[in-house]
């Protein structure tokens, strides 16, 4: 991958080797934000699927861009994703989406919530242990 790192109005993603994506959302983010981040993670996802570790706790999502975000995303782009700093209505969203990548054929795709960031790189540790202990 060879850019690490993007800015987009308020928000900003980045990439942890190996295989972590960092977005950061912060205000609103319309249907614009969103084509720009999906298409970012599918940007990342040509080295690979990654975990997403989705800061979103001073964020909100405008509707047209939830529909975006839904329809565009590809399950085989992710490892799996953790949703820092969800409030209720985000974290119903995020289960919808999860489920609907499931649908889509994906058997395993995981998706956590959890306080902070601390948090999340731990739940992406963990993933990552499992996985090995699956596959090892």
């Amino acid at each position: 991958m060879q850019q690490q790192e993007w800015k987009f109005g308020t928000h900003q993603i980045h990439h942890e080797p190996p295989d972590v994506l960092v977005a950061s959302f912060s205000g609103m983010l319309n249907l614009e934000d969103m084509k720009r981040a999906v298409e970012i993670y599918g940007i990342a996802a040509q080295s690979g699927p990654y975990y997403l570790i989705a800061n979103i706790g001073s964020s909100q999502l405008q509707a047209e861009a939830r529909r975006y975000l839904s329809d565009n995303s590809r399950a085989e782009w992710f490892k799996g994703c953790v949703y820092v700093g969800a409030d209720m209505v985000q974290q119903t969203f995020g289960k919808v989406i999860s489920l609907g990548m499931f649908l889509t054929g994906k058997t395993e795709f995981r998706t956590e919530f959890v306080k902070t960031m601390a948090e999340a790189y731990t739940w992406v540790a963990q993933q990552r242990g499992a996985h090995l202990r699956k596959s090892g």
